[in-house]
This record gives C-alpha cells, structure tokens and sequence, in this order.
C-alpha cells in the first residue's frame, strides 16, 4: 500500500497535515498531503507501492499529536450498490492476513448517517471476510480497516500494532461521572489512560500523593486526583466544588496560577488554564526545572491558524529548557477525543 490515511478532530485536517509530512519527511519519505477541509481526515500520498506499510511500521502512534488513528491504504476503492461485499472482498486479496476488521467512517455528522449502512452490510462483510480465509488468529497484531467515505467510496487498508490507536475510530469514549464538578474532568481521565499505561497506575496515581491543580475551578481536574485518594492543592480565585472540599482531600488557595510557588515539591502539576500556549509551556518548564514537580499534564490551548506550528515551537522549548538543566524525562503530546481547540501534554521527568 503506497498511501498513509489519518483520522483527525474535524477542522484540524491542515494541522494533521503539516504534522505527518513532517515526520514522513524525517523518515526519509516524500509524498503530499490530501486534504479536504472539515473531512475528519487526510490521505499523505506516496509513489512506491510499500510506502505507506513502511512509513506506519517505522512511527511510534504516541508521538503523533492530531492523528487518532493511522492506516496504510491504497486508492479510494468505489463499490456499487448490490456488489458492496464482492468489491471489497476482492480488493482484501492484495492485503495481509488480519486477525480482525474494522468498519470506521470519519467523526463527522455527515459520516454518521452511515452507520444504516454499516449495520446492513457488516454481518455479510465479516461472514465474507472469514469465508475467504482473510481473517486468521494468527495474524497477530495486524488489523483491517474499511473506512466508509459514503455508500459508493471507502479506503481500504491494514494496521498494526506497533502503531496505531486500539479503539474504533481512535476515539476512547469515557462515561461521564455525574458526581464530577464539570465535563473537563474527562480531559485528565483521557490523558491517564493515553499518557500512563495501565500497569503503572498503582506508582502515578496511587493514593497518598500530592498534586498542584492551576486554574482549578470548580475542580474537574481535582475531582480525578481526589478520587484516588490523592491530596491536591486547588489553585484560583474562583469557588471550588463543595461536595469536592467536603472530603478534605483538597486545599483551596485563592491565588494566581502564575504566581503562585509550592512550599514543598509535590508529586503532580495539572493545568487547564486559558493562556497562550508559549505562557503555559513556559510556566510547567519552569516547575520542573526547579524541581517543584516530578510529573505534569496540562493544555496548550491553540490559536486559529498554524496550530501545529505553535505546538511544535512550544514543545522545541520545553525540550530545550528540560535538557540545558540536565533532566531526564519523557514527553508526550496528543490532541484528545475530549479536547477541542488545545492539545494536552505530559511530562514525568526520571
């Protein structure tokens, strides 16, 4: 497969964009970019027929930023109505062996109207796909995906497990805790299950630790920490949750974000604060390295236009400022299901 297809926020297209040409480049790899405004994805076009299996297979997906999922394709591959099923079975011919199919459209309120559609045919589909020996148990770590662009058009194409989002349509759907003070809470619970992997849980998030929360107000982010028996330092002027004082694992400090300094370092910096992004990426750099904070998460709440160049400049500082005072960390960096106009950010310096 020559082409490489990224699932994106819709209107973010432009920035994913500019982010995979970028990293393709630097893999030794030159196409274009396809991009058609609002679509909730982009098509990076290559010649070599390989290309696209070779350039996924040799990225790491965490260090992707505006990409939700990432697939190797062909061309749009048309299907006529009656013949849905005989059409993409035989295009799959060319494809590996998977160990499973996934039926994706975009995360637009156009591509919604597909799932009718997807409902009707997916039961034919996978009985087509194992009849024809395409879906093998031992074809580990290797996925096909059918993207539906409408009834007629769809790409076609295989991921792997070395790079790629393991939820359908790279979107982690979480419940929202009716208890929680706001609908921000789901930010930070996304960014723990995307940042910190499930076996570390118990060393990051345990109970007992001390957490700074900037901007805290009414406290959705604090409810997280709260909730797992962390103690946190609740910073802003505004009222915090009362149900959330009430269970006294949280101090309120009506202060400034900016200004404010720790008496003692603490375990966890959050910020969800509206500034520019290069205040805020200046402000956690500084945290660190002053060794007020061991980890952080926060967000960059981006500007209109060349948005991804405004991550990339902010992130290019934090690494300068990170590695001139000598501090061994890790940096991550991802445009969330819950977020909208920001990317989220984290850092656990070792």
């Amino acid at each position: 497969m020559k082409n490489v297809l990224l699932y994106c926020r819709q209107g973010f297209e432009k920035d994913c964009a500019a982010e995979i040409s970028d990293l393709a480049n630097q893999e030794g790899f030159y196409g274009y970019a396809k991009v058609t405004e609002n679509s909730g994805f982009v098509l990076y076009v290559m010649d070599q027929d390989d290309a696209g299996e070779r350039l996924i297979e040799g990225l790491d997906f965490n260090n992707l930023i505006f990409a939700r999922q990432i697939i190797a394709v062909n061309d749009v591959l048309e299907m006529s109505q009656g013949t849905r099923v005989e059409s993409l079975l035989e295009a799959a011919r060319s494809l590996p062996l998977a160990e499973d199919l996934w039926i994706e459209t975009a995360d637009t309120n156009e591509a919604k109207s597909l799932s009718s559609l997807i409902k009707k045919f997916e039961k034919p589909l996978r009985a087509g796909w194992k009849k024809s020996g395409l879906i093998r148990t031992k074809a580990i770590g290797v996925r096909h995906h059918l993207f539906l662009l409408d009834g007629e058009s769809a790409y076609l194409g295989v991921s792997y497990a070395s790079c790629r989002s393991d939820h359908l349509m790279g979107i982690r759907r979480l419940r929202f805790p009716s208890a929680a003070p706001s609908r921000s809470t789901l930010k930070l619970e996304e960014a723990f299950h995307q940042f910190i992997p499930a076996h570390q849980w118990d060393k990051h998030l345990s109970e007992g630790l001390v957490a700074v929360d900037l901007g805290a107000a009414p406290g959705g982010w604090t409810w997280q920490f709260a909730q797992r028996g962390i103690h946190v330092i609740a910073i802003d002027n505004g009222p915090m949750q009362k149900a959330l004082m009430a269970t006294n694992l949280v101090e309120h400090e009506k202060s400034d974000g900016f200004r404010y300094q720790p008496k003692r370092p603490v375990d966890w910096l959050v910020c969800d604060m509206i500034e520019t992004p290069m205040q805020v990426a200046s402000l956690m750099s500084k945290w660190l390295v002053k060794g007020w904070t061991k980890k952080t998460i926060f967000n960059l709440k981006l500007p209109m236009k060349k948005r991804y160049q405004e991550v990339d400049q902010c992130l290019e500082f934090m690494h300068s400022e990170l590695k001139q005072a000598g501090i061994s960390y890790s940096l991550q960096a991802k445009h969330l299901y819950h977020d909208r106009e920001e990317i989220t950010v984290c850092i656990i310096t070792r």
